[in-house]
């Protein structure tokens, strides 16, 4: 895939800047990978026990993705504000805490907040370009929604200033959120968010993910094979979607929708598994 996109790109002139480009490979190459682990966690849960069950898993999350991009094609604006607010959730999961419901909700919405939110408000035209490109021009409704989000993240992000100067096990993670803040602002929105979701999310998801299927005994060699077998077919994935790409698709559009409805193909199910059974399997 990455290949193809760069004989392209020798023959067309495009919007994007090498350091966007750049950030977009690693989601591919590093991020999406991350998601590769579904199989290895679907097995754990018991869907991996007789072959039609495992068939099963497969099918219903290949459907969920394909109903993901149909959604995304004919209802764009919405799909993406629902993205946004998906990812949220999901990134602010992964980087919480259990120290109680309301610190912990304070953690999701300030942590996933700040990845999603954050970003576009710091660097709000070129994200709104970006966003252009995956909705077809049509911005203001995701942008009216942004707005009232963002009012909302400061005062979650206030609330967790005040509870972490309670509870001193927070300090670190409050640490990350400030650092990260200061990267978000002071990089272009596409790389700090690529160093969040590939140097951070990818990573932690990762660790507790191997962690957790380690101690259930399974074996290395086992975890890899699902994780190798997840990644090529969501890269064969991408590369059906931007190969589908109608043929007057600016270059820059089709590789960004390419990716990012690809990610929301994929995050919903990943999430429905990972956050909604697997970390409730404890």
């Amino acid at each position: 895939m990455i290949e193809t996109i760069v004989v392209i790109m020798s023959t067309q002139s495009i919007h994007l800047q090498s350091a966007s480009l750049i950030a977009l490979t690693m989601i591919v190459v590093f991020g999406l990978p991350h998601g590769a682990f579904d199989g290895a966690v679907a097995m754990a849960l018991g869907f991996g026990e007789t072959l039609p069950a495992m068939l099963g898993f497969v099918s219903c999350y290949i459907t969920i993705a394909v109903l993901v991009v149909l959604f995304w094609l004919m209802l764009p604006e919405i799909a993406l504000i629902l993205f946004l607010l998906v990812s949220s959730l999901h990134f602010g999961m992964g980087d919480s805490q259990t120290v109680g419901i309301i610190v912990r909700m304070t953690q999701i919405f300030a942590h996933g907040g700040l990845a999603v939110i954050g970003i576009s408000l710091f660097h709000k035209d070129e994200v709104d370009e970006i966003f252009s490109h995956l909705t077809g021009n049509e911005t203001n409704l995701v942008w009216h929604y942004i707005d009232i989000a963002g009012f909302f993240l400061f005062a979650v992000i206030a609330a967790y200033f005040v509870q972490a100067l309670f509870k001193p096990m927070l300090w670190r993670r409050l640490l990350e959120l400030i650092l990260l803040c200061f990267a978000y602002y002071l990089l272009p929105p596409l790389i700090g968010f690529t160093l969040y979701f590939c140097g951070v999310h990818s990573v932690r998801h990762i660790n507790y993910t191997w962690g957790r299927l380690r101690s259930k005994g399974y074996e290395i060699r086992t975890i890899i094979y699902f994780a190798a077998g997840f990644t090529i077919a969501s890269w064969f994935f991408g590369m059906l979607m931007f190969w589908q790409m109608p043929k007057a698709e600016f270059l820059d559009a089709a590789i960004l929708k390419t990716i990012f409805i690809g990610l929301a193909a994929l995050t919903v199910p990943h999430m429905l598994l990972v956050d909604g059974i697997f970390r409730r399997s404890k």
